[in-house]
């Protein structure tokens, strides 16, 4: 997955997703909106996401943070990325134990 950082402020981030889907910026704002300092995450993709005729990627998905001051929009990205680890390692050690 390639990211991009479209802009960086001191309480604000928007980064780009390259090729991806609803799925991780739509599960990570959901995140990042129970985080201390957050005030507001979000996400957008530009219609259409898909070419038509080829099912390529033509939209990416554009994730914006934008936090109290003295919170880093960046490091809670970071942290909200650790959070989806941390619920997908658990999600597989439970179903290690129900082999």
């Amino acid at each position: 997955m390639e990211i991009k950082i479209l802009e960086r402020k001191d309480n604000l981030v928007e980064i780009e997703l390259i090729n991806e889907d609803h799925s991780l910026p739509n599960l990570l704002k959901d995140i990042l909106l129970t985080k201390e300092g957050v005030k507001m995450a979000s996400y957008s993709i530009d219609h259409p996401l898909l070419h038509p005729e080829t099912g390529r990627y033509i939209s990416n998905p554009k994730i914006t943070i934008i936090t109290e001051e003295g919170t880093d929009p960046l490091e809670v990205l970071k942290e909200g990325l650790r959070d989806i680890i941390k619920m997908c390692d658990t999600l597989l050690d439970e179903l290690k134990e129900k082999k």
